[in-house]
């Protein structure tokens, strides 16, 4: 007899983050906060898995047609040159995916998860929370850009006390997290990041 696999899906009622923070400083820097307690724990989970962040980055980047073949290498031997990790990196890490339950906030969406360096997700979370790419129907205070780089900066500010991290260690995977991410974009949303990441290349 043949054993199947069978996936359980859970139904979890509740607001998500994005929805539940109001247009203020205050809520905005709680729920920052609350953004970078959850990544951090996520991060300290023991697993023992593989590391695949590298290598799947590598592969969006080099078949990102919209980038020339010198910008793929030049990024591609910075990310040969970051370190390797054994973190969970959800890679989708933002406040539309985590639901505010009644027994505790969820994170959901795990169709990009990958193994690597927690530096990776946490940059690429601030890329998303930075970026002008909006989700449809989103709050005011995603819309109102001061309050959207003050979520990244209590983000990050937490997360990297929390942490012990080095801030400039993020900036070293912005360039390969910027090239791995113009596949899923197009029109300007595509063009915001191909010219930061040429900006970034010049430099």
């Amino acid at each position: 007899m043949r054993a199947r696999r069978v996936l359980f899906i859970e139904k979890i009622d509740g607001p998500t983050m994005l929805k539940q923070i109001e247009t203020t400083k205050l809520s905005v820097s709680h729920y920052a906060k609350l953004l970078a307690q959850l990544h951090f724990e996520l991060h300290n989970i023991e697993i023992k898995f593989n590391s695949n962040l590298k290598t799947e980055l590598t592969n969006k980047i080099n078949t990102a047609e919209v980038i020339n073949q010198n910008e793929k290498q030049i990024v591609i031997n910075v990310l040969n040159a970051l370190p390797e990790g054994n973190a969970i990196c959800h890679y989708d890490f933002h406040p539309g995916n985590i639901i505010l339950s009644s027994n505790g906030p969820i994170i959901i969406d795990w169709m990009n998860v990958l193994v690597g360096n927690q530096a990776a997700d946490v940059t690429r979370t601030s890329m998303m929370i930075q970026s002008h790419a909006l989700p449809s129907n989103a709050p005011s205070w995603l819309i109102k850009r001061e309050y959207r780089e003050f979520f990244n900066s209590e983000y990050l500010r937490e997360y990297l006390m929390l942490s012990g991290m080095n801030p400039k260690v993020l900036e070293e995977w912005i360039a390969p997290t910027l090239a791995a991410r113009v596949s899923e974009l197009n029109g300007e949303d595509r063009n915001e990041v191909i010219d930061k990441l040429q900006t970034i290349i010049k430099n």
